[in-house]
């Protein structure tokens, strides 16, 4: 029923063009599209543009994408089905200007501020679904589809500081984790990434994977640092080391498509997003069901 209700959607996204009652008619089949999905008990919206507030469970997060129709695709009732599409050319509106034209596309949630979840030293569990859709294998140097992201504060210098905890899809469908850490401050060069896990052979398409990790941020070489993490119940990493960098703020999660420039279309579904200071055991080896009408 999901797929009807998306296959729904973007048929009323696209009017026949008669330039004068363009906009009238987009808005009302946007309308119907939304009646239709609260009717029939699997609310759906579509193209949500840039910088739109969404709620993923109890946490709120921002949107960052090209501002297309296909960016991003909530369904569900409550919403719980997030679907994202990256296509050729689909930078973001708000590109800082240090990565203006630096050849990144992306439709992603980011987190908000989350004291009670996000911090140092403390073990943090993330868990979520993810879904490659079927199509032809990534042709992008790198995809990342889930990472704890960096605030860097004002005195750190480094052009960029990549994420300290990141999945990612590489080309030709090979699923990688890597982590980062160092001691530098302030910050002037971004650390090499370590790569802790490869996928011995191309992710699997068209299917639900599941994903739990716990890990704890810490940069000290003589601290806590740690990271562990399953995937459709296996565990692939489990390292005791220093892990992220020495900053005020603390990491926040992010999920989507975020990838270097490519010429192929991909589209990732996520389901069960959650983030938590409580054990999250328990669904490494039973998952949630897939929400609302997305199995």
């Amino acid at each position: 029923m999901a797929g009807a209700v998306l296959e729904r959607s973007h048929a009323c996204l696209n009017p026949r063009p008669f330039r004068q009652r363009r906009q009238r008619r987009q808005t009302v089949c946007l309308l119907a599209c939304i009646l239709y999905g609260l009717l029939s008990g699997h609310a759906s919206a579509v193209g949500i543009s840039d910088r739109s507030d969404i709620h993923v469970g109890p946490d709120l997060y921002q949107t960052q994408n090209a501002g297309r129709d296909w960016s991003l695709t909530v369904a569900g009732n409550p919403p719980c089905l997030y679907r994202f599409e990256v296509r050729p050319g689909d930078n973001w509106l708000r590109e800082p200007a240090r990565q203006a034209g630096s050849s990144v596309e992306r439709s992603e949630l980011g987190a908000a501020d989350r004291p009670g979840v996000s911090g140092f030293d403390v073990p943090i569990w993330t868990a979520y679904q993810f879904r490659i859709e079927p199509g032809a294998p990534s042709t992008a140097q790198w995809v990342v589809l889930g990472d704890w992201h960096v605030l860097p504060d004002p005195e750190d210098t480094a052009v960029s500081l990549s994420s300290p905890w990141q999945l990612e899809l590489r080309s030709g469908d090979s699923l990688v984790f890597d982590v980062r850490q160092s001691a530098e401050k302030p910050i002037r060069a971004t650390p090499w990434e370590n790569r802790l896990w490869t996928s011995p052979a191309p992710i699997a398409r068209g299917v639900w994977h599941s994903l739990v990790s716990v890990a704890v941020f810490d940069w000290r070489p003589d601290g806590g640092g740690m990271v562990k993490l399953w995937l459709d119940g296996q565990k692939v990493v489990d390292r005791t080391g220093p892990l992220g960098y020495d900053m005020v703020r603390p990491d926040y999660f992010k999920f989507g498509i975020y990838r270097a420039a490519a010429t192929d279309t991909l589209a990732v579904d996520y389901a069960n997003v959650e983030l938590t200071r409580t054990s999250l055991e328990a669904r490494i080896m039973t998952p949630p069901p897939i929400c609302g009408a997305a199995k």
